[in-house]
């Protein structure tokens, strides 16, 4: 039940009349169950490993709790009569029971993690180059949305622990988080203490008209960024990668162009889907992009492209390797040797070069998607701030003004073209594929390679109609992060015409997703990227 079937709106109508018919201490049961349908109508196996999951952050939770708890009525009682040291060693005992609950919840939740995801592809990349028979996991289950409930209950295990929030008594509280099926497939990711508040409210919540349209101007933009633009730029992308023998130079060129734009309307598109239904359920939920394609340098594009993954990793693995001890002996000893500067730096380059490597891996156990999504993001960043002396001389040599309008298009381009090379490796089935690519990109330029391309048969109609498709697609999703980017919205423009013209504009969106949308024998609605992580 993918969310651009008939059967995914069906569903989700039944489940907001039912949400919003029953007592408000009941909602949260419908969207529990909703989300155990959302999940069973993917995998029946999988399920269990999630509700599993989820049970066992439930019983690392409360047992954290009980040890916190433990020491606070120790306190109470021995407060007067404990001196400091007597406390601090009490304390110290606690939290160390605390961290080997936590630390083994890691450790079972990423062995999982690893089991599922990783271990077929090593396993035979091992036995190839060793001749060795490993277990090959032919029939090894991957259950759906495995890489992102398992952070997210890590998430809530590490909260609970660190005193940010109390543990959940209820286990179908962490089931419903863990699985909750508007987030499950691909994000965002959602913090317990900011989701779950909103679930279990027993307050009464209500939508007004603008709250209730300006939800469905957003899901109709996101199957419009999907059907119409993902998918249609698709069969460019799929040709070109998947056949990338036979163009070079300008083909090469226009089908990574062609990914660029899929990826980021598919995306995107999904996250406007899930967060307009999530405010129709009166639930509001992290935004995941905020316009990437502007970003001045790869710094900042990381943090316009997929948020909340990136805060999640921030938080829960990049400053605890900064502040862990060894880290810490190694920051001394650096700049006791080398002076400061080299103690700040060098440590936390080592701790950015790590994050990048596990971001690479998060999304694929292959070499390619470790080097492309990862160590090569880490080499940008890292010129990128080494160089930034030189650049201001540069700049201050030529006259340049940060302010001006041609300075911010060219960083912006700059910074989409380093993406785009890095999308190839990412969208590559290996990196020798990725390689062989980039080897006839560097071709002799050949417009004949493009208009090969556009006349690739994969879409019908000749070349004026498949390039004002691409050429509209392209211009829709820039015109769109333009005005988001001036703090502007659609549906806020939208919301202030005549009746007669917000009915016009929104017939026009749905007929234009009715004709160009990819349905039909030719045009079937391909899975969402992300889907895939």
């Amino acid at each position: 039940m993918t969310i651009t079937s008939f059967k995914f709106l069906g569903f989700i109508i039944a489940a907001l009349a039912l949400y919003w018919v029953i007592p408000a201490k009941g909602r949260r049961w419908v969207l529990l169950a909703a989300s155990i349908l959302f999940y069973l109508s993917f995998s029946f196996a999988g399920i269990f490993v999630m509700i599993g999951t989820s049970l066992l952050a439930f019983g690392a939770g409360i047992l954290i709790q009980k040890y916190k708890d433990g020491y606070s009525l120790w306190l109470s009682e021995n407060k007067k009569t404990a001196d400091k040291e007597t406390r601090k060693s009490v304390k110290a005992s606690y939290q160390k029971k605390q961290k080997l609950i936590a630390a083994a919840f890691i450790a079972v939740t990423v062995g999982i993690l690893f089991m599922c995801k990783y271990y077929k592809v090593l396993a035979a990349d091992i036995s190839s180059i060793f001749d060795l028979k490993l277990w090959s996991a032919e029939n090894i289950l991957l259950p759906l949305g495995i890489s992102y409930y398992s952070l997210q209950l890590i998430g809530y295990v590490v909260d609970v622990n660190r005193d940010i929030i109390p543990a959940e008594k209820n286990p179908l509280n962490v089931i419903l988080y863990g699985g909750f099926f508007l987030s499950i497939m691909q994000g965002p990711f959602n913090r317990y203490n900011d989701l779950m508040p909103q679930i279990c409210s027993d307050e009464r919540k209500t939508l007004t008209l603008y709250q209730v349209r300006g939800a469905l101007l957003r899901i109709l933009g996101g199957y419009i960024k999907k059907l119409c633009i993902a998918d249609q730029f698709g069969v460019y992308t799929a040709e070109v990668f998947n056949n990338y023998q036979n163009y070079s130079g300008l083909g090469i060129l226009f089908g990574i162009f062609c990914f660029a734009v899929q990826l980021y309307a598919d995306f995107s598109g999904y996250m406007d889907i899930v967060v307009g239904i999530g405010q129709l359920f009166g639930i509001k939920m992290p935004e995941n992009f905020r316009q990437p394609f502007f970003s001045k340098n790869m710094s900042e594009f990381w943090k316009r492209w997929h948020i909340t993954l990136g805060l999640w990793l921030q938080d829960y693995v990049f400053y605890p390797i900064l502040k862990s001890a060894l880290f810490k002996k190694m920051r001394d000893s650096l700049t006791k040797k080398f002076g400061k500067n080299a103690g700040r730096n060098i440590p936390t380059y080592i701790g950015m070069f790590i994050l990048w490597v596990l971001i690479g891996a998060w999304h694929g156990a292959g070499f390619n998607y470790v080097f492309g999504v990862g160590i090569l993001q880490f080499i940008y960043i890292f010129l990128g701030e080494i160089f930034e002396p030189v650049f201001k001389k540069i700049k201050a040599m030529l006259k340049i003004d940060d302010k001006k309008l041609y300075w911010h298009v060219f960083q912006s381009l700059r910074c989409t073209a380093l993406m785009m090379f890095a999308w190839v490796f990412f969208n590559s089935q290996s990196m020798g594929a990725a390689l062989g690519m980039i080897k006839r990109l560097i071709a002799v330029p050949s417009l004949g390679q493009f208009l090969t391309v556009m006349y690739s048969g994969a879409v019908n109609g000749g070349f004026v109609r498949n390039f004002m498709l691409i050429a509209v697609g392209a211009v829709c999703v820039i015109a769109v992060d333009l005005l988001h980017e001036k703090g502007k919205t659609v549906s806020g423009i939208i919301s202030r015409t005549p009746y007669a013209v917000r009915l016009a504009f929104y017939l026009v969106l749905i007929f234009g997703l009715i004709i160009f949308g990819a349905y039909g024998e030719q045009y079937i609605a391909s899975n969402f990227i992300y889907f895939e992580f």
